[in-house]
């Protein structure tokens, strides 16, 4: 656990300083951009963030796993995935891109959006080259990157939206900050562990796709699960209540990266114990739903204290996101939770079908009631919906672990 812990350490750090930057920068283009166009950057990200999940596929979860357990086919895999995702990310963005220029209606919608999904290019070669260094445990090369991309988009993102570009700038910032992310990991990789080229084959590729399928199926059914009461808002409540919303999701979202960091640490560790020694499994998990549990409780209490305070102060045309951050505020305790045992069971093949079940059926219930309850109550519906969400969630998942790992 302690080494897990020196691991997550540097991740943690790095992601709090990013986070800060973040918390300031929001609410700079919150207050600059006003509520509906805050509302049109809100949804371009949802929809980027859900793109970026089709065009990463898994890959990165099957390259962590096969580099924690054989950390010389590291050249190889790296190569074959980042020229696959490159080629898929394409295809992906031209096909979308045709499809929702015919669909929306709303050009200037379309357009913000197409913009930011081109921000995937740059990203797939960030999230691969990434990956390899979550996989060998260097997850301060990791952090590193991550805080100099988030610093290089709100920078560029602050003097674009200064200089009058809107949420157009905002958006082109995204675009300059994944473009960064993905620059220092190619030099840090090059400067520390050295980049030999290796061919290029169709039978890794095809090993590769095959490897990465349960974990990109469910990877787009996670992005679904967070994104999609952004995009339903958008179409069924306009901008304007997607603002008042994405305010709130924007400050709920900035503790994530507690969890997330975690998860990094946990899956290539997780991976090797599954092969060698499952005993340790339960230990490391109890220890770790411990750590988890009193974050979310800390975090949970300091949302509901202190974030109306500063929505006050800094955001008074966003007044109707304290109520949406105080409730989406008691979904924070199950996200954490959630975390430990997630990376258990997508640690090994052998629950993957089950783990696909109990993801179609939280994002059923999720979009269920959404269409139920968003119609009527709007934003405040859809925050209760997340709640509820992240609770079953947890239960479910929960359950499988206890039924199927701790059970043998």
């Amino acid at each position: 656990m302690k080494a897990i812990l020196k691991q997550t350490s540097w991740l943690f750090f790095a992601q709090v300083l990013t986070r800060i930057v973040s918390f300031f920068y929001v609410i700079f283009l919150a207050r600059t951009l006003g509520v509906f166009d805050f509302g049109l950057y809100s949804v371009a990200l949802a929809y980027f963030a859900i793109i970026s999940s089709f065009a990463d596929f898994g890959f990165n979860r099957f390259l962590i796993r096969e580099v924690a357990r054989d950390k010389s086919k590291a050249p190889e895999l790296l190569w074959n995935i980042t020229m696959l995702r490159l080629t898929l990310t394409s295809v992906l963005f031209a096909v979308f891109a045709a499809g929702l220029y015919i669909l929306d209606p709303d050009k200037m919608r379309v357009s913000l959006i197409l913009l930011a999904t081109i921000s995937i290019l740059p990203q797939a070669i960030a999230f691969t080259f990434d990956a390899v260094f979550v996989a060998l445990q260097k997850l301060q090369y990791s952090g590193l990157s991550l805080f100099i991309s988030s610093l290089a988009t709100a920078i560029c993102g602050f003097l674009l939206v200064k200089a009058g570009f809107g949420a157009v700038g905002a958006v082109n910032a995204v675009i300059l900050g994944q473009a960064v992310y993905a620059a220092v990991l190619v030099l840090i990789l090059y400067k520390f562990q050295g980049l030999r080229l290796t061919s290029v084959t169709l039978a890794v590729i095809i090993k590769a796709i095959k490897g990465s399928l349960p974990y990109g199926v469910l990877g787009i059914l996670g992005l679904l699960y967070f994104r999609i009461d952004t995009i339903m808002l958008s179409y069924m409540k306009g901008s304007f209540e997607t603002g008042i919303y994405g305010a709130a999701y924007k400050f709920v979202e900035a503790m994530v990266f507690i969890p997330s960091a975690l998860s990094l640490a946990l899956f290539p560790v997780m991976a090797r114990l599954h092969e060698h020694t499952p005993a340790k499994i339960k230990p490391l998990y109890i220890n770790s739903l411990k750590i988890m549990g009193i974050f979310g409780l800390l975090i949970t209490l300091a949302y509901i204290i202190f974030l109306p305070v500063i929505i006050r102060v800094f955001l008074p045309n966003y007044l109707s996101s304290i109520d949406v951050i105080k409730i989406l505020a008691l979904a924070i305790p199950f996200m954490f939770i959630h975390i430990p045992g997630a990376q258990i069971l997508l640690s090994t093949d052998k629950y993957l079908k089950q783990i696909l079940v109990l993801s179609v059926l939280t994002l059923s219930f999720n979009l269920v009631l959404n269409l139920i309850f968003i119609p009527k109550y709007g934003f405040i519906g859809a925050s209760w919906t997340t709640v509820a969400s992240e609770a079953l969630s947890f239960l479910v998942f929960f359950e499988l672990l206890r039924r199927k790992v701790f059970a043998r």
